[in-house]
Order: structure tokens, then C-alpha cells, then sequence
């Protein structure tokens, strides 16, 4: 990319104590086939050597934004969100891994399909080895996807491409819901944009239990039933969505932790 040309695209991505995956992260998206994009990268306070490492990579496409404190991952995202000059903004964790084509075909979808606000992709699962153990695949149409909202998050959340649009008319990323970001955004998305799942593998996303997932699963539990009350109470899901609500506040209180993430992993992985 030109110093002068605007990107059309912008890959935002949050990283705190990211090594050593950190490096295979960043090479995913410098060397994508699409090449009109900048990278704006938050480093949250890590203590480990990830700052260091993404200042040796030279490459005028990475804005590197560094937190004096650990601001948590909802946060971080805004702070890019708010430096971005992209029409689109790409999402990107710092454990996984985008394919060489991922930004093209995610690009030329929005293009042929001018109604479709977000779109996310499905994604291999790899271990911390980076061994496949499974795949992900999620809806593809709106209406699909938004039957699924009502209990989960149905686009991957470092797959997402979304028009500018989408993050300036919902003002990104609620804080108050941060470890469930994504599924806040969606929630809160549902009646005024259109979302879609292109269905390829674009992604390699990364299981393991150093994941924010894993060492916060009884908080992001907790955090997901609170996104489903709110939607309970706005009406996005209609009446019946009591009984989703009552079902999910009975896993949260009763089933023991451990059980829980072994279901969750299971499911993952199935």
C-alpha cells in the first residue's frame, strides 16, 4: 500500500501476553493476497514479549497502539476502531490464524452483496499445536443466523467483515459486556442490519486452555446470561424467549464449572 492511498480496509486486533502465537498471527494478515489494508494492533499492557516483537516488524502498515494498563478487550477494540480509515473493518485475534485469501473473498462478498452489513466465515480448529481437531460451521443466511442469536454467537468473532457503517451506527463495542463483546454487538444488531456466514474455512481458529475463554469462563458465563436478560427485556426475541432465558440462568447456577467447559470444549471441537 501506497503512503498515500487510504486503505479500504482496516484489520483491528487486540493482544495482550500473545506469544508465542502471536508471530503466526500477524504473518496471516501481512501476507494476504488482498494488499489494500492497514493493521492497527492494541497492545493491552502485556508483560511478555509481544510489544516487543510487533515493534521489530517493519512493515507501514501496522499502527501500533500501545495501553499503559490492561483495558480488557471490548476497550481495546474501540481505541481502534476509533484511529481506523478503512470502508471495512476486519476483525483478527492474536491465537489465530486468517488464510491467504480471507480478506479477497471476505472483500468481494460485501461488494456482490451490498445489502449484507457483517459478514464472518467459517474456521478449522486448531490445538495449541496447531494440529486440526475439528471445524466450525455456522449459518450462512440472516435469517438463520438470527434464530441462532437468540442462544449463541453464530459469526466467529476474528472472522468478521464488516462495513464502516456497521461499528459508527452501533458505536462499537459495549464495555459493560466485555469477555462477550461479540455477541452483545449482535445482539444489539439484529433489527437494523443484515448479517451472512460465507461458507469456506477462512480462518484458523485456536483451541486451547490459555484462551480468555478458558481462564474466564465462570465471568463470560455470567456475562452471556446478562446480554440474554437485556434481550429479554428489549423484546428481540419475543415472549417465548423467557424459557431461553430460565434454561440458561439454570446451567449458569447449577451445573458445576467443570462440566461446563467440558461441554463447551466438546461442542466446539464437534
Amino acid at each position: 500500500m501506497r503512503a498515500s492511498q487510504k486503505p479500504q480496509v482496516s484489520v483491528i486486533m487486540s493482544v495482550h501476553n500473545g506469544m508465542p502465537y502471536l508471530k503466526e498471527a500477524v504473518k496471516s494478515i501481512l501476507s494476504q493476497t488482498y494488499k489494500n489494508f492497514e493493521f492497527i494492533i492494541v497492545d493491552d499492557a502485556s508483560t511478555d514479549k509481544s510489544l516487543k516483537y510487533l515493534k521489530s516488524v517493519h512493515d507501514k502498515r501496522i499502527k501500533l497502539i500501545k495501553n499503559s494498563k490492561n483495558l480488557g478487550l471490548a476497550t481495546s477494540l474501540n481505541k481502534a476502531l476509533k484511529v481506523a480509515k478503512g470502508e471495512y473493518i476486519a476483525r483478527m485475534d492474536a491465537d489465530d490464524i486468517s488464510l491467504p485469501k480471507r480478506l479477497e473473498t471476505q472483500l468481494n462478498f460485501l461488494i456482490k452483496n451490498p445489502k449484507v452489513d457483517l459478514c464472518g466465515s467459517w474456521a478449522e480448529l486448531i490445538n495449541e499445536e496447531g494440529r486440526t481437531v475439528g471445524e466450525k460451521k455456522y449459518p450462512k443466511n440472516d435469517k438463520e443466523i438470527k434464530k441462532a442469536l437468540g442462544w449463541y454467537p453464530p459469526l466467529i468473532h476474528p472472522t468478521w467483515l464488516a462495513r464502516t457503517e456497521f461499528y459508527e451506527k452501533t458505536k462499537g463495542y459495549d464495555i459493560r459486556f466485555d469477555m462477550a463483546e461479540d455477541y452483545e454487538l449482535l445482539v444489539r444488531a439484529k433489527e437494523k442490519f443484515q448479517m451472512a456466514n460465507i461458507g469456506q474455512k477462512l480462518l484458523l481458529w485456536r483451541l486451547g486452555n490459555k484462551r480468555r475463554s478458558r481462564q474466564h469462563f465462570r465471568q463470560m458465563d455470567l456475562t452471556d446470561l446478562r446480554i440474554k436478560r437485556k434481550a429479554l427485556q428489549k423484546g428481540y426475541f419475543g415472549r417465548l424467549y423467557i424459557l431461553t432465558v430460565i434454561k440458561k440462568t439454570l446451567m449458569v447456577y447449577l451445573i458445576p464449572l467443570p462440566i461446563k467447559v467440558r461441554i463447551a470444549k466438546f461442542l466446539k471441537v464437534a
